[in-house]
């Protein structure tokens, strides 16, 4: 079935038509057929999707634009998908020709020009413009993110630049990305935030401080029995310590869950409950969708809570 010309590619959402996996335009209107075993949402205007146990890519008609071949793959992240074929990694460009060597043993997604890969048991950062790959002796490397990457040694976290010179030692027992600034960190027993300005730590009164994402980061106080709430980067109280259970805030809405008796749903950041809390598993938010889960099957909701599901 041809798209019509109305649907562009941040319109169209994976739908779960029950046992196979199409897109649906606005209103729910199956758009693509179902007839993939697996479906992502389209990144730069293909979408990653699988059939049988092969990974390929096709374009907002459905057309196929990278082969069913690849054991494994990610999104296209700045014109390139990195992809597995024949148990080594590599990456894409959108004609489905090879832009990064296949000889990777692991190979993450590129982030403000650099993608964390490994390379003869040793992960480094590989650099979109000259294919540099700087390794290191870091037991893993996550995604840059303001001008940061996360490696892990010896089971503590610090920060690299996308150089490759370390910005921060590896002492933290627990780090995040950086966001707005900031990144949520536990320096021995304290939790506190470290600034991208002056990559000081500062500790705050709380515990169990999650990911910083628009603004806030769930944390647990003692105080509220366990309960966990949303605060700034200042430390100050913004939504209420009265959930059982937190996630992150992203495009200004965050699953939670109210208590262990019921289901997971979305807060605003008012507060005010966005969408139902009947989920028994719920994602954050990418591009106006979020991934759940109920009774034994997943699908996408987006910002309204419309369930793209037959």
């Amino acid at each position: 079935m041809a798209l019509p010309p109305a649907a562009a590619a941040q319109d169209l959402v994976p739908y779960n038509a029950g046992r196979k996996w199409g897109y649906a335009a606005p209103g729910g209107r199956l758009a693509i057929p179902a007839r993939y075993d697996q479906a992502e949402r389209f990144s730069e205007d293909l979408a990653l999707v699988r059939s049988g146990a092969s990974y390929g890519f096709i374009d907002t008609k459905g057309k196929k634009i990278v082969q069913f071949k690849y054991q494994s793959a990610g999104a296209f992240s700045e014109g390139c998908a990195p992809v597995k074929y024949r148990g080594l990694w590599g990456c894409l460009d959108k004609a489905g020709k090879a832009a990064v060597p296949f000889e990777y043993e692991e190979l993450l997604p590129f982030k403000e020009g650099a993608a964390p890969a490994k390379k003869n048991g040793r992960w480094g950062l590989l650099l979109k413009g000259t294919g540099e790959f700087k390794d290191g002796a870091y037991e893993e490397i996550y995604p840059v993110s303001e001008g940061l990457a996360r490696v892990r040694v010896n089971g503590k976290y610090g920060y690299i630049y996308v150089s490759g010179r370390e910005a921060l030692p590896p002492v933290y027992a627990e780090a995040f990305p950086f966001s707005g600034g900031f990144a949520s960190a536990r320096l021995g027993d304290k939790y506190g935030f470290i600034s991208r300005g002056t990559l000081g730590f500062k500790e705050k009164p709380y515990i169990g401080i999650g990911p910083y994402s628009d603004g806030l980061a769930h944390a647990q106080s003692l105080a509220a029995e366990g309960r966990c709430g949303y605060i700034d980067a200042e430390g100050k109280e913004v939504l209420p310590f009265r959930f059982a259970m937190c996630a992150a805030f992203d495009e200004g809405l965050a699953p939670v869950l109210r208590d262990f008796k019921g289901g997971w749903g979305y807060i605003d950041k008012s507060g005010r409950t966005a969408i139902p809390f009947k989920y028994d598993q719920a994602a954050g938010f990418r591009g106006g969708l979020a991934k759940v889960a109920l009774k034994g099957r997943t699908f996408y909701i987006d910002a309204k809570g419309i369930e793209y599901k037959k």
